[in-house]
């Protein structure tokens, strides 16, 4: 049986904060985030990335990878949200995407592509009409949410598995 505190550190996604000081305050989060991705992750012997941070979960350098991998997506779905009416989220199968060969590039790949998404993420979200963002999107699984959701979801996630990232390599 898993432990829910090491599946989900950081417990649920939380409501967003509906405010443009709220937006903000999700900016400074996500550029935290991704810092400290950099900082965890510096220098980090092989070994030490193929730890994971409970039986059964994704490596580090996975976690690293789907990270990236999930921001651009999430990005992709934030801007078709904002420019096409009654949009339908395309779903991804995260577990397949880390089995293609890109998921075996360095972390430093991982890394800095992770760094160019997040710039884009904190540009849209310092200049976009807050009242856009009411707008609805349709996610196969999950229903109808509003773009200030799917903003809190993108923003939990990053945090999400960096909590998994220090699980894993605390556990030594």
């Amino acid at each position: 049986m898993t432990d829910p505190a090491r599946q989900f550190p950081l417990g649920p996604i939380p409501e967003p904060d509906r405010t443009w000081a709220g937006l903000q305050a999700t900016r400074t989060r996500l550029a935290q985030a991704t810092a400290e991705w950099h900082t965890l992750l510096a220098g980090r012997p092989a070994a030490e990335l193929a730890r994971t941070y409970r039986p059964g979960g994704w490596t580090v350098h996975q976690l690293a990878h789907h990270v990236a991998d999930a921001h651009l997506h999430g990005l992709n779905r934030f801007k078709a949200g904002l420019t096409t009416p009654d949009y339908v989220i395309q779903p991804f199968d995260q577990d397949a995407w880390l089995t293609l060969p890109d998921a075996a590039l360095p972390v430093a790949d991982a890394l800095a592509l992770l760094d160019a998404v997040n710039g884009r993420w904190l540009a849209l979200l310092a200049g976009v009409d807050p009242a856009h963002l009411s707008r609805r999107v349709l996610h196969p699984a999950e229903g109808e949410q509003d773009l200030w959701r799917l903003i809190a979801k993108h923003d939990w996630h990053l945090r999400h598995h960096l909590a998994h990232a220090r699980l894993a390599l605390e556990s030594a």
